[in-house]
């Protein structure tokens, strides 16, 4: 009966040393696949990073074309007053160097020009008012910022 206990015991302990080694080439076999798997999708995590990445510059280069278009809105409404603006001015430095002087101003004490208040825009011929000045101001600021801008991200 000893004999039998033992053909038994050998023969599980043969199996177990079969089912260890099976066990064995199961998982070389998982590890073989594991690292295929990791070569496959790492390129596609670096794939996936740069696409976020390219999307990410999409929408701020998406922000800073919208910015430089409202700047250049801007800057087409205020055209009008910038032309008058010029007009005027050369206007005024034609009378200047004909000997005149500028229009809408009157020679004071010192030999000094002095706004001429009580004038009205008709006697003057196409005066700038007020708000075509500062309309014009507030564009050349706002080209003299765009043209920085665009400079710097040169």
């Amino acid at each position: 009966e000893s004999e039998l206990r033992i053909d038994a015991l050998s023969q599980a302990l043969q199996s177990i040393k079969e089912s260890t080694a099976e066990a064995g080439r199961c998982c070389e076999g998982l590890t073989g696949r594991a690292r295929h798997l990791d070569s496959l999708t790492s390129p596609a995590s670096d794939a996936s990073a740069m696409l976020t990445q390219a999307s990410t510059n999409l929408g701020s280069t998406l922000a800073i074309m919208k910015d430089a278009r409202e700047k250049f809105d801007t800057v087409a409404d205020y055209e009008p007053a910038i032309s008058r603006l010029l007009r005027g001015a050369q206007e005024d430095v034609d009378r200047l160097l004909s000997g005149g002087i500028f229009r809408g101003h009157r020679r004071g004490a010192n030999n000094t020009f002095m706004s001429d208040m009580d004038d009205d825009d008709a006697a003057i011929g196409g005066a700038l008012t007020e708000q075509d000045v500062y309309a014009a101001g507030d564009s050349m600021e706002i080209i003299r910022d765009a043209y920085a801008y665009f400079l710097d991200r040169r």
